[in-house]
């Protein structure tokens, strides 16, 4: 019976979600056009089809593309992990940022860990991940001041996108913490379907909406760069972004 349910959730899902992948011109809650963010002082990261704002390592060639306005990842760079994200040539140090993305993979049915209030992984008497199945097509993430722990996370998870996922499992810090990373509500819209991220980096505190709504409330994070390069997440998995602007604060 169980697995004539998670067939018959993994159909349906497939089918939503070919749907929605054809629906690429719909209007997105919280989507702002490029003329509505060029008149509020953001500016683009990347258009023309050119990538020349970022730091572009013989290894993206090919994997990092740009074309008709949408930058494209394959998943497949080849370079060291850390290496394999795409950062931005510029360092930023206090910004509003505006990405519209989205996970083009078909979602498979995969074992998808269990996150608790407190930000700690539900564990089992032996001390291992309890997981259980959900859809997943992949993952991926925005990056601040050039380091992976700061990063609003993109992925399948029942958690939500949004999520600050390096400070939310750093054990060292405080709870109040690690609980601000977790999203407040899953904002994000089915599997295959575009979403408008609006992140806001000022001093150590990091505001993100999602489809214009507010997922992360002024998460403070503690030892956080002043400033550093923004980063398109490398997790081995598609990823799709178009619509980047920045607008620096200082």
């Amino acid at each position: 019976m169980q697995r004539q349910i998670l067939i018959a959730l993994l159909f349906a899902a497939t089918i939503a979600f070919e749907s929605s992948a054809r629906a690429t011109d719909q209007k997105l809650p919280g989507q702002q056009t490029a003329d509505q963010l060029r008149a509020t002082g953001f500016k683009p990261l990347a258009e023309g089809d050119s990538l020349n704002q970022w730091n572009m390592k013989p290894w993206h060639a090919g994997h990092w593309t740009m074309k008709d306005g949408l930058i494209n990842y394959d998943g497949k760079a080849k370079g060291k992990f850390q290496d394999n994200s795409l950062w931005t040539k510029k360092k930023y140090g206090d910004f509003e940022i505006y990405a519209e993305w989205r996970l083009p993979a078909k979602p498979k049915m995969k074992p998808t860990p269990i996150v608790l209030y407190n930000g700690d992984f539900l564990m089992d008497d032996d001390g291992k991940r309890v997981t259980r199945p959900h859809l997943d097509a992949g993952d991926s993430g925005l990056l601040f001041r050039g380091t992976l722990k700061c990063q609003a996370n993109i992925w399948s998870q029942e958690l939500g996108s949004g999520e600050v996922n390096g400070y939310r499992t750093d054990k060292k810090i405080l709870q109040t913490v690690r609980r601000a990373c977790i999203p407040i509500k899953n904002a994000d819209r089915p599997l295959g379907e575009w979403n408008a991220f609006l992140v806001t980096m000022k001093g150590s505190h990091m505001t993100v909406d999602l489809n214009g709504e507010r997922v992360i409330d002024v998460a403070d994070l503690p030892d956080l760069p002043k400033s550093g390069p923004i980063g398109l997440q490398h997790h081995g998995d598609p990823v799709q972004f178009r619509q980047l602007w920045v607008k620096e604060l200082n």
